[in-house]
């Protein structure tokens, strides 16, 4: 779930008291940095998580797969390198990069804690929270508050819609312990709506078209954050190490953002809205709310 996930804090004890916070000022000749050391193992290894659509086993061929690993897949090759996938729980990711276990997280939120012990890549996607409704019967027919008080409103328990859908006035919030168990809610009429990340719903009508749910539009502004800060970036080593790593990687996103290429690996896993490109290609190489 990537309102869940992505703010979820991680596993950071430690990692301080290791020094890796203050590393970002020690130099890196050039034989010692991660760049070098990818293009002389020939491996780029990957924080990973089992999150659809963004990296996921395949059931059939257990092979990795996913838009993230599509992506660095693309990017690995532009190195002479292959991805290996170290597969962890979310929480133990952020931890594996800032101890140089391994190179680069899956793309996750920007925090200024995590800024503490990693460094960002300029932006890959935006994400962005709407409002799904059943597509044969609709309970609503905007996403305006007015339509949405006092309805009955769907969300993944832990999740950062659950925030967004009690802002409601007088909704009832139904916490389920899944996107799929919510998105049948929806699908069976036992909900008027469903607040997911676009990514999710995109991903679910690909998967299983039977599924009677649609986007209605976009959780109303008041209640939700702005999409620039909903954005996902890919997580270095902080320091000298990775800067030259960071400048390929940051150079080679920004191409694909504006030559198109982007848009096709998501077109596979179902978002072909315009939304999650917004603006990507212009944006800035470092952080900005």
């Amino acid at each position: 779930m990537k309102g869940l996930r992505k703010l979820m804090p991680a596993a950071l004890v430690g990692v301080t008291a290791l020094g890796l916070a203050g590393c970002g000022t020690a130099s890196a000749s050039g034989s010692n940095t991660l760049l070098a050391k990818v293009k002389k193992t020939h491996v780029l290894t990957i924080a990973e998580s089992a999150y659809a659509p963004e990296d996921f086993q395949n059931p059939v061929t257990h092979q990795w797969t996913g838009y993230d690993v599509n992506i660095l897949s693309g990017f690995a090759k532009t190195l002479g390198a292959k991805l290996k996938i170290d597969a962890m729980p979310f929480s133990a990711s952020i931890q594996a990069v800032a101890s140089k276990r391994a190179d680069l997280t899956i793309d996750i939120y920007y925090t200024s804690k995590r800024a503490k012990v990693i460094s960002f890549s300029r932006p890959m996607l935006n994400y962005n929270d709407v409002v799904a409704v059943n597509s044969q019967n609709p309970a609503i027919s905007s996403t305006s508050l007015s339509q949405l008080s006092g309805k009955k409103i769907a969300v993944v328990l832990g999740s950062e819609e659950v925030t967004e859908a009690n802002k409601v006035p007088g909704a009832n919030v139904v916490q389920y312990g899944s996107i799929g168990e919510s998105f049948l809610a929806l699908s069976s009429g036992r909900v008027a709506a469903d607040f997911q990340p676009d990514t999710d719903v995109a991903w679910a009508k690909k998967q299983n078209p039977s599924l009677h749910i649609k986007i209605l539009g976009a959780v109303p502004a008041s209640i939700a954050p702005p999409i620039a800060s909903l954005r996902g970036y890919y997580g270095v080593p902080k320091g000298a190490y990775s800067q030259s790593f960071l400048n390929k990687l940051n150079a080679y996103l920004k191409k694909i953002a504006s030559n198109g290429q982007e848009q096709k690996i998501l077109n596979h896993y179902g978002m072909t809205s315009p939304v999650f490109l917004q603006g990507i290609a212009s944006a800035s190489n470092t952080y900005h709310p």
